[in-house]
């Protein structure tokens, strides 16, 4: 059984903000030492005690534990991505969209509300039923996202977000997304920004009995990105990196802000939290 830290967690916290001020801010430096030596000083004090058991789970059994606390607010990487998602399909007319890794449904409502025909497809059955209880009638299906339940060409929009991140390569499910593109189409993918997963960040819950647990994830580069979408024919039209704002970083902190304010701030914010890619599918 995996067991996390919030010790370790601070600690982290306090040396990438050291990291971050070492040769442009040497007083911000110096009061990352000190507060670093102080934490160090008191780990066997709380917060910086306190452990969780926190199992690493497939998508499978993770987003069957997810499923019921999914929706509830305070999920900083939804607070980054959704605004910046929601965006580039309100630029589009409506017409027959596909929400892959469709989860609860929050981005499949709001293709709904937009007046698409929209379909959402999951591998959760969990999260399949939350997204029923939430949208009587709405066409939902049970598909992973390397074999999609939808014909090929059909879609004039297809929508993945946060969803890749838990592939351990792009290629098929990107080549299955731009399957199912007609000619025209777009596509617009969301992901946790690779900067974040590299530093330790991941998908990081607490499911509906207050259990830890966290989905396995991959950083991905732009690089491999880029590459899966090329080869997959699409033509990418923008990459947007919207970052972690002052009311995001409240929400990553779990709750431990109030311990190292300043530590929060230079360790996290501004600093990229999601990574959104458009990409369209030639007419020609």
């Amino acid at each position: 059984m995996s067991r996390v830290n919030l010790g370790h967690f601070l600690a982290g916290i306090e040396g990438l903000a050291l990291l971050r001020a070492w040769i442009t801010d040497q007083e911000a430096a110096d009061a990352r030492l000190r507060e670093l030596a102080k934490l160090l000083a008191n780990l066997d004090e709380p917060p910086f005690s306190i452990q969780l058991e926190a199992p690493a789970e497939d998508v499978r059994s993770g987003y069957a534990r997810w499923a019921g606390s999914y929706d509830v607010p305070k999920n900083p990487l939804i607070h980054a991505e959704q605004p910046v998602v929601h965006s580039l399909v309100d630029s589009l007319p409506p017409g027959r969209a596909l929400d892959a890794a469709c989860g609860t449904g929050r981005h499949l409502r709001h293709l709904r509300d937009r007046g698409h025909q929209a379909v959402g497809v999951d591998a959760s059955p969990e999260m399949l039923e939350v997204a029923r209880a939430a949208m009587p009638g709405a066409d939902l299906r049970l598909g992973d996202l390397t074999a999609l339940p939808v014909e090929t060409g059909s879609m004039d929009l297809a929508v993945c977000a946060l969803a890749l991140t838990h592939c351990e390569e792009l290629t098929a499910p990107v080549a299955e997304l731009a399957r199912v593109l007609a000619p025209g189409g777009r596509l617009v993918i969301s992901d946790f920004h690779p900067f974040q997963l590299m530093v330790g960040g991941n998908a990081f819950f607490f499911d509906a009995n207050g259990r830890a647990g966290y989905v396995r994830s991959y950083p991905h580069t732009h690089a491999a990105y880029f590459a899966a979408l090329t080869s997959a024919g699409l033509q990418v039209t923008r990459c947007l990196e919207p970052p972690l704002d002052e009311r995001g970083l409240r929400m990553a902190s779990g709750g431990l802000m109030p311990s190292a304010p300043d530590a929060f701030r230079g360790a996290l914010l501004g600093l990229p939290e999601a990574l959104v890619w458009e990409a369209v599918r030639p007419a020609g």
